[in-house]
């Protein structure tokens, strides 16, 4: 329901302050991410990002989406709604189609706390906190293992318990014991929304974390479904440079590439 919820949302706030909806100008599947470009009057156009999960697209036909060659013909309203379908590309389509719609509406009006120092001095992280987190940020693991040692990952990725042989690494939620729940700060990824397994994430953490801090491009949309839900901190990122990033995601590229073209905030609940 958070997604729905969402586009809900979004679509009021296009009705109700008379914001003029925008066109889709452009849809990347990218390798690492996918785009979605929105362009409307008096503005430079909003790119929005979803990551293209790689078990979402094994299919061996050459062709991995119907809509090849005329999703740029289509509404803003229609690949949004294609964030209620399973996980698969049109999900992803229309979670881009959301972040980009959501930077088009906080350009016009933001109304959201913004943590203005690194989050991670914001956090106040010392030697005893307690990290959990459910997908593999590298960047962030790497700066808060300079901090605290008490750390657990879950994510299925093999690669992940090779390169941390030291950190308690599990393969999915299901895993978790009871012992594993309590925990200081829950960190999330906005995967976990194109997968479909954030509401039952927040139903299990929502009393054991102290925080809950959902990031990432995947999670660029307007907070108030997510902070209604126990989400504190959503921390998404403002794409500056819409063709610089399309070239970079058209050559399989991801954050690490593109991040220099963008702006990353933290909105915190109020």
């Amino acid at each position: 329901m958070i997604l729905k919820n969402t586009v809900e949302l979004v679509l009021d706030i296009y009705k109700y302050r008379k914001i003029l909806p925008p066109k889709v100008s452009k849809v990347i599947l990218g390798l690492g991410y996918t785009g979605v470009e929105l362009i409307s009057y008096a503005y430079d156009p909003f790119l929005g990002l979803a990551s293209t999960l790689p078990n979402i697209i094994q299919s061996t036909n050459c062709t991995k989406i119907d809509f090849a060659g005329s999703l740029t013909d289509k509404s803003f309203k229609e690949l949004l709604s294609w964030s209620y379908q399973p996980p698969s590309l049109e999900r992803i389509i229309g979670i881009a189609t959301l972040n980009a719609a959501s930077q088009h509406i906080l350009a016009v009006k933001n109304p959201y706390k913004e943590i203005k120092e690194d989050l991670l001095d914001f956090l106040k992280i010392t030697k005893d906190t307690r990290i959990t987190f459910i997908g593999f940020m590298k960047p962030m693991i790497r700066k808060i293992l300079n901090r605290t040692k008490f750390i657990k990952i879950i994510d299925n990725n093999p690669v992940i318990k090779k390169t941390y042989r030291d950190i308690p690494i599990l393969s999915d939620i299901n895993d978790l014991k009871e012992s594993d729940l309590s925990t200081d700060i829950l960190f999330c990824t906005g995967t976990s929304l194109i997968n479909n397994t954030l509401e039952r994430i927040l139903s299990i953490f929502r009393k054991q974390a102290k925080l809950i801090v959902l990031i990432g491009p995947t999670i660029s949309f307007l907070p108030d479904i997510l902070f209604d839900k126990g989400v504190d901190i959503v921390g998404g990122m403002n794409i500056i440079d819409s063709e610089s990033t399309i070239k970079v995601l058209q050559e399989g590229g991801g954050t690490k590439f593109f991040k220099s073209y963008g702006r990353k905030y933290n909105f915190i609940k109020q």
